[in-house]
């Protein structure tokens, strides 16, 4: 391991213990506010999530493809039938 890498992860170590212990000090002394701004955020993105998900759905709409064109059928008493897409079985 490099040791600009190991910096890197030492940095990120020690600014989320930092950030923990802030917001648990916080929570401590303001809990109302804490409970608040934590319920509206999961709200927001309860909302935002449900958003995304309407979004992308039922609005790609893929054509049928059409059936083969001049399949003659079999109109004798034979025991050949043909299907939807021509095809006889």
């Amino acid at each position: 391991m490099s040791v600009k890498s190991k910096l890197a992860r030492q940095a990120v170590k020690t600014t989320a213990k930092h950030t923990a212990k802030g917001a648990a000090s916080k929570a401590a002394r303001r809990p109302f506010r804490s409970v608040t701004l934590l319920v509206l955020g999961a709200a927001l993105g309860a909302i935002v999530g449900w958003k995304i998900g309407r979004s992308g759905s039922g609005e790609v709409q893929i054509a049928a493809t059409p059936g083969p064109t001049g399949v003659v059928t079999n109109t004798n008493n034979s025991t050949e039938h043909a299907s939807e897409t021509g095809a006889v079985s």
